[in-house]
């Protein structure tokens, strides 16, 4: 039987070391490796051409433009019989949507303050995201990006409360992560598709080279360190 064709994987480029600025890329990646899924990853230039325009989106051999990470996920995972769930009980499965709503419906939105808004971060965030564009692109298209990236914070809630109360809402997510982690070498006691979100949302926000309350608060929950250092050498050595 013939091995389907690679499927061709849209995404931001690599950034402070990791395989992308985005942790939806980097989860995707992951469970393209965690599924046996032949892939070939591809920087976007330009606008993407996903039916939702954003990224990432999947390119297939018949053509289909596939967006949205989770969509991508499930429809792959159906059309090609890949279950990395298979093993997980009701209960586990519960928790398994419990910990993915808190990873990229909550802490997404601090890593996104946590690069977009502090001055001191955002200098960085600027060089590394816009500092390759040419002309005088750099120099013009962050304030917009920064604009809408803050005005989508505002209308989340983040931009509305103190920055001591979104690092107090951080600790919460990380104190329920690390415990719900343990000393298991997963998440849910077995290799499971929440790996793979819990590894790229807590390695986007360790890795920024900031040394801001971010990256101190991830680096003194050990267990999730060390989660991520597994799941690299694991999926992502050469």
């Amino acid at each position: 039987m013939t091995s389907p064709a690679p499927v061709i994987l849209w995404q931001s480029p690599p950034c402070w070391g990791t395989p992308s600025s985005s942790p939806f890329c980097i989860k995707l990646e992951a469970w393209l490796r965690m599924g046996g899924v032949a892939y070939e990853a591809r920087v976007i230039a330009g606008l993407p051409r996903s039916p939702t325009r954003k990224i990432p989106y999947v390119e297939l051999a018949d053509g289909r433009l596939i967006a949205d990470s989770g969509v991508i996920m499930e429809t792959l995972g159906r059309e090609r019989g890949i279950d990395l769930d298979a093993g997980l009980d009701a209960r586990a499965r519960g928790l398994a949507v419990a910990a993915r709503r808190l990873l990229e419906d909550h802490l997404y939105w601090v890593i996104a303050w946590d690069r977009w808004v502090p001055e001191a971060h955002w200098t960085k965030t600027r060089q590394a995201y816009f500092g390759g564009l040419p002309g005088p692109l750099p120099w013009l298209v962050p304030p917009f990006a920064r604009r809408a990236v803050r005005q989508a914070l505002h209308g989340q809630g983040f931009g509305r409360v103190s920055d001591a109360a979104i690092l107090d809402r951080l600790n919460e997510d990380l104190d329920a992560l690390s415990a719900l982690l343990g000393d298991q070498e997963h998440l849910l006691g077995q290799l499971a598709t929440i790996d793979a979100i819990l590894f790229a949302f807590v390695l986007a926000a360790l890795q920024p080279p900031f040394d801001g309350p971010v990256q101190r608060a991830v680096a003194e929950r050990t267990n999730l360190v060390r989660f991520c250092e597994r799941f690299e050498r694991r999926w992502f050595s050469p």
